[in-house]
């Protein structure tokens, strides 16, 4: 059997299509792609996907199950591998297994079977992501824990820790030996763990810290504009691509845009006028009953039309009708009109992403996280 397999929940980027009848021979991986990256997971993960089928030789419909790590990790970032993957599996009606970011990097310890492995990340505000294993099994649950009581889940026993956390609990433990392998989540580990689970109901996130961010009032009313909406293809990627570029710093290439529009998970409308010119896009990605705005942006000289009012209604509306639950986003602290225009529709604060985007001067900015459930 074929296994797709996906990780977002950290500062990197991963996919694997493992063969389960490889395994013994060749280490079952066919086919992979790995990245780290502080941001960007949502546009680089549909193309790393691509990638990784082609590399392999492999097409969507030979998948016989999908593998992604639930985290704990960056709200945004389990988030959008696991919707992706959701989408991945209700689309082609194949079995989920989720995979906790902590075994994930735990496994990826060569002695992982035979010794005490600690997995900890650097939850930051002082707090540790960790859990405890031993021959392979869990001794503990995911946790957030300060780090000194992170560090006594070791005891005075000789342990392996592994995880972004290595260097600031090693000196509050002296029992804790630091490992060559890799501190980040890796979709090759997760497929091979993956391979020898059996689906057992839904698959959800592992959340371990409630999002701090309050809602606030709507800055704005907002009214749709009389547009013509069209279905994005890629055929309009590069014109698409020249419209976000107007927008964005951090602007999505054509390439990126056609490969995300070829996952059957993405989809995105176009505005266009009288004359059948693009005024604005948007991107959406779905996954079991949830929608992910990937990007909205709008030509420079179409501003102030309403065409992101017009394209956001639209998906709000076939959200409805397609039985989604709830619509995610992010989008820059420091983008006032943008935060009116979700406020207007009905959006809410539910977390925050510091650094998450770069300013044009290089200056790091901070991103809400919105959802709205219809």
């Amino acid at each position: 059997m074929l296994i797709l397999a996906v990780d977002t929940t950290h500062k990197a980027c991963s996919a694997a299509i493992y063969d389960t009848e490889q395994a013994d021979k060749q280490g079952g991986v066919c086919g992979y792609q790995y990245d780290e990256m502080p941001k960007g997971h949502a546009e680089k993960l549909p193309e790393m996907i691509h990638q990784t089928l082609a590399a392999s030789g492999v097409s969507f419909n030979q998948i016989g199950k999908i593998v992604a790590t639930t985290g704990p990790g960056s709200f945004s970032g389990v988030r959008i591998g696991l919707s992706a993957a959701k989408g991945f599996a209700l689309s082609l009606d194949l079995p989920l297994v989720g995979i906790g970011s902590l075994e994930a990097v735990a496994a990826g310890v060569e002695v992982f079977l035979t010794s005490r492995v600690l997995a900890a990340f650097d939850a930051r505000r002082n707090e540790i992501y960790v859990q405890l294993f031993e021959n392979g099994q869990s001794v503990t649950q995911p946790d957030i824990l300060t780090p000194q009581e992170a560090a006594l889940l070791a005891g005075d026993q000789t342990t392996i820790i592994v995880g972004s956390a290595c260097d600031i609990l090693m000196p509050l433990n002296t029992n804790l030996i630091k490992t060559t392998a890799n501190d980040l989540p890796d979709a090759r580990v997760a497929a091979r763990l993956g391979a020898k689970r059996k689906t057992d109901g839904p698959v959800h996130p592992i959340y371990l810290r409630r999002a701090d961010a309050k809602a606030q009032k709507p800055l704005l009313q907002v009214r749709p504009s009389a547009v013509t909406l069209i279905d994005a293809t890629s055929a309009h990627c590069e014109i698409l691509a020249e419209i976000h570029r107007q927008g964005f710093v951090d602007h999505w290439s054509g390439q990126s845009i056609a490969a995300s529009l070829q996952t059957p998970t993405t989809k995105g409308l176009i505005a266009v006028d009288e004359s059948q010119n693009p005024l604005g896009f948007i991107l959406v990605r779905d996954g079991a009953h949830e929608r992910e705005i990937l990007t909205i942006a709008v030509q420079n000289h179409a501003r102030r039309r309403k065409i992101a009012s017009t394209l956001l209604k639209q998906i709000i509306t076939d959200a409805t009708q397609e039985k989604i639950e709830n619509i995610f986003l992010e989008v820059n602290t420091e983008n006032f009109s943008a935060r009116a225009l979700y406020d207007g529709f009905g959006f809410e604060v539910c977390g925050t992403r510091k650094n998450y985007y770069t300013s044009k001067d290089g200056q790091k900015q901070d991103a809400w996280v919105m959802s709205k459930t219809i």
